[in-house]
């Protein structure tokens, strides 16, 4: 689906188009697997000012590449090293960018009247795309394995502050002996390695972008728990107590239960209130002091159906529930039953086959007799036990019975009529993530149609879709804290002696939020070509505000929400990264929700919080991933050319969590200028990230015809950008001349020849349209000239050289018609800005504007799958045992760390001392 800014508030014409691959949009497959698909993609349109027809080609990306979704966390080095091909040379990694070409040899563009005719020819010859697609019969092959070498950083030196409100700097520098070993750092690539299409619209010729590992640098952590779980043996273990102990031995023996067994019943749901798991270490505990009966459970179920029985008794007391509106206090019985089921069911499933799951579930040994047996429900001692007739007669397979029940339960159920229904909700949510897992214990690469649970949810309730949405989102919103424990004084003692001081989770506080927004993400990862498999991903897209000018609007399929309070939760938890992916897909789906976030006066709300994010996430205080997400929301808010001026016009004060440099005032866009920037010096350097680099530029170009009065650190850092890949690319062309090869078919130069190409018009659309506003652009540009000297004649960039140079010369001659002896910074300084006065627009020619558009492919939940999954594992609403989720080992594969698991907890494992 296209995610274009609303007609309204979009303030340029696409004229071209081509596509990116980004991360957001990545198949999760394991390395070597064949099959591969393009999921998101970065639009790109070329923006004529001038006129307002409009002509459009439309580009598309090789379909055998695929973006990728990054690492967490690390404190030694964030971000992970790019990721291989397979050994056919299908993609596994990184996204593909392929802008369409902007400028043809002898060719003008028609627009309404004014004609443009770009002096920049394309080299002689057929592009190296072309000529790759001409050998394979047109498919577009990757790179072959080459290393590739990038330039560090380099350290900025200080910048004084004039009385003129100008600055004079220092040239950045590095020494002669330090820059020689920068740029004769080779880096040693895994086998294989993987490839990148490029910026193929922006320099004359449609190539690609190889990003290699490098062998050196350590992985960071894929997945981690949020709260640390300590390895116990069994005898440490006091989480359920000897009335719990005795409930469940009965319940797991050969002893057959029936179902007109009433008294047998009572002694398993009626004893005593199994505990409500509030903590990370709980579901651990219970999940060890279950692990052997469940085996004499699995072993005993074949002759005795008690678990299938079980399930029954869970519907009725369901149906119950039902029967007095979803209102007042749930039975223990109740919870227990829901408890019992949702343990035994993470078992099951970790350890059966697809087809065994669906024999066990459904209690396919039962004889006809057997299955018709029922007694009714009936009152025994208090509590109403037994099995339902309607539910016997029901012929419908027990699974969509008990999805049907616990969808009502969602809907209906009012969370805050009494704790018991607090805890029952919670435990619900539960369950559905539990039968949903059968996706976690398969591969990537094996069908849907495996996943039993999973596809009855989507094929059979797809038409209640919008409803379960709006419930879920009304959970998120709604932010209701967990109440006060109801469980026995067992577990309570059992809490108080054996928590650790501080082990509490924050994550815990709101439990039936933080499950419903990631059963929601689960459930709108599933989409398919299928429509009834796609309802839960268009249910996203059907969401309006309610205060909104459509709230009158009684078109189906149309739910109603505040967006002023999802937008305040977002604002509060975007730290959290199912808040950040959330928010990221509703700005992607949605397109009333993106118009009211880039509508508000207060951008910098959600705006100064992501930026905070993206720059402590290149020293690893954020998630990789989570950078990766919080990057496309940068770049979809970029998008928005009223957005952009908005953020150039707020001031904002000194930022003590930004250290680079004591920015006491800096437009928020200048703030965000430099982040970004600082992001791509530091892949530069680091990394070798080829997403982060083509991302964050596509967020500079989209904003550079917007920038005004940038700070003078902004300034310099965005020339700086350039001296730092114009010295590289330099490099890498006399060394490719010294051996005499081919500099169109380098990778390097290929890579770095894109790059100052983006950079080159960055700057100068900023001077096309907002010189007059920067004075301070033009005296960095000034003080390093002479870097501008080398691209001359380069039939790539002699085009946006001479332009940017028409500036430069003018400014230049107005310096020295000054006649200052010995000037001073500031002196220099202040005759730009009395000759920006009178500057005439017309020596610069008007390029059409590059802008790119994040959208995003189909098969987007090869992506998001395996990510909300990692996320659900992260947060241990349930605990898996991580040996046997292999939906994660693709995760980590994908993720090429190999010691993403390493100290987190497994069953095999030692105890803890």
């Amino acid at each position: 689906m296209s995610t274009n800014p609303d007609p309204a508030r979009a303030s340029s014409i696409s004229h071209e188009s081509s596509t990116i691959l980004s991360p957001i949009a990545q198949a999760h497959r394991q390395v070597h697997d064949h099959v591969t698909s393009p999921l998101h993609r970065l639009e790109i349109s070329s923006t004529h000012r001038a006129g307002t027809d409009t002509l459009t080609q439309s580009y598309s990306s090789s379909p055998t590449h695929q973006p990728d979704i990054a690492a967490l966390r690390t404190n030694v080095s964030p971000f992970i090293q790019d990721l291989p091909v397979n050994d056919n040379n299908t993609y596994t990694g990184r996204p593909v960018l392929d802008t369409s070409r902007r400028y043809t040899i002898g060719n003008s563009s028609n627009l309404q009247g004014s004609t443009h005719t770009s002096n920049s020819p394309t080299p002689s010859g057929s592009s190296l795309a072309s000529r790759r697609q001409s050998k394979l019969g047109g498919q577009t092959p990757t790179l072959a394995p080459e290393s590739l070498s990038v330039d560090q950083t380099i350290t900025t030196a200080a910048v004084k502050q004039s009385t003129s409100g100008l600055h004079a700097f220092a040239p950045d520098s590095v020494s002669a002996q330090d820059q020689d070993h920068i740029n004769s750092a080779s880096f040693t690539p895994h086998s294989p390695a993987f490839s990148i299409s490029s910026f193929s619209g922006i320099i004359p010729s449609s190539t690609s972008i190889s990003s290699i590992v490098s062998a050196g640098q350590s992985k960071p952590p894929v997945l981690e728990y949020k709260h640390p779980i300590a390895v116990k043996d069994f005898d440490s273990i006091h989480i359920l107590g000897p009335a719990q102990q005795a409930a469940i031995k009965t319940l797991c023996s050969s002893r057959v239960l029936s179902r007109i067994d009433t008294i047998g019943w009572y002694s398993i749901l009626g004893a005593q209130r199994f505990p409500t798991v509030i903590l990370s270490q709980d579901e651990y505990d219970i999940e060890m002091a279950t692990t052997c009966v469940a085996i004499e459970f699995g072993a005993n179920n074949r002759e005795t159906q008690n678990f299938n029985t079980l399930v029954l008794q869970l519907l009725s007391q369901i149906k119950l529930i039902k029967d007095q509106d979803y209102k007042g206090d749930i039975p223990s019985h109740a919870y227990n039953a829901l408890f019992l089921t949702r343990v035994f069911l993470n078992h099951f499933i970790s350890h059966l086959t697809p087809t065994e799951m669906v024999s066990f579930f459904e209690g396919s040994y039962l004889s006809a007799e057997a299955q018709q047996e029922a007694l009714g429900v009936v009152s025994f001692k208090g509590c109403k036990i037994g099995v339902d007739q309607a539910l016997v007669a029901d012929t419908r397979p027990y699974a969509e019975q008990l999805i049907q029940s616990l969808i009502g339960i969602i809907l209906n159920l009012d969370v805050g009529s009494s704790p018991s229904a607090y805890e029952f909700y919670q435990e619900t949510l539960n369950l559905i993530i539990v039968m949903a897992s059968t996706q976690l214990q398969q591969p990537t690469s094996e069908p849907s149609e495996r996943n039993y649970f999973l596809n009855i949810i989507l094929r059979n309730f797809g038409h209640i879709a919008d409803q379960l949405t709006l419930r879920l989102i009304w959970n998120f919103t709604d932010q209701r804290p967990s109440p006060p424990s109801t469980g026995s004084l067992v577990y309570s003692a059992y809490s108080y002696l054996f928590t650790k001081t501080g082990s509490s989770p924050s994550s815990e506080a709101h439990p039936i939020a933080d499950r419903s927004i990631l059963v929601m993400l689960l459930l709108h990862s599933q989409a398919k070509g299928d429509s009834d498999w796609g309802a839960f991903k268009k249910s996203i897209q059907n969401i309006r505000d309610e205060r909104g000018s459509m709230a009158d609007d009684t078109k189906d399929h149309t739910i109603f929400v505040s967006f002023r309070k999802i937008f305040h939760v977002i604002c509060q938890q975007i730290h959290c990264e199912e808040v950040c992916l959330l928010l990221h897909v509703l700005l992607v789906e949605n397109t009333y929700f993106r118009t009211y976030v880039l509508s508000r006066t207060d951008p910098e709300t959600l705006y100064l919080p992501i930026l905070r994010m993206v720059y402590e996430g290149v020293e690893g205080k954020t998630n990789y991933s989570q950078v990766y997400v919080l990057l496309v929301i940068l770049l979809l808010f970029s998008q928005d050319d009223v957005f952009n001026d908005s953020i150039q016009k707020i001031t904002m004060t000194y930022q003590p969590w930004f250290t680079e440099r004591l920015l006491k005032s800096v437009s928020l866009g200048g703030l965000a200028v430099a982040i970004v920037i600082r992001t791509i010096q530091y892949n530069l350097a680091q990394h070798k990230d080829v997403y982060f680099h083509t991302n964050s530029l596509a967020i500079l170009a989209n904003m550079s015809c917007s920038l005004q009065d940038i700070h003078p650190y902004v300034s310099q850092r965005l020339v700086t950008l350039f001296d730092i890949v114009a010295r590289r690319y330099q490099k890498l062309v006399t060394k490719q001349m010294q051996v005499d090869e081919n500099i169109e078919k380098n990778s390097d130069v290929i890579i770095y020849g894109d790059m100052v190409t983006l950079v080159l018009e960055i700057i100068n659309s900023t001077l096309t349209h907002k010189l007059k506003a920067n004075p301070q652009l033009v005296y960095s540009l000034l003080h390093k000239q002479e870097m501008f000297a080398y691209f001359r004649n380069d039939p790539k960039f002699k085009d946006l050289i001479r332009n940017i140079e028409q500036a430069v010369n003018y400014f230049q001659q107005k310096v020295s018609e000054a006649n200052i002896k010995a000037p001073t910074p500031e002196e220099v300084a202040h005759v730009i800005q009395l000759a920006s006065r009178t500057w005439p627009p017309n020596l610069m020619k008007t390029f059409p504007d590059i802008k790119f558009e994040y959208e995003e492919e189909e098969q987007s939940s090869e992506f998001f799958c395996p990510y909300v999954w990692s996320l659900l594992y992260r947060n241990t609403f349930v605990y898996w045992d991580e040996e046997k989720a292999k939906i994660l080992h693709d995760y980590r594969t994908v993720m090429n760390d190999e010691a993403a698991f390493e100290g987190v907890p497994t069953g095999s494992q030692a105890p803890h001392p």
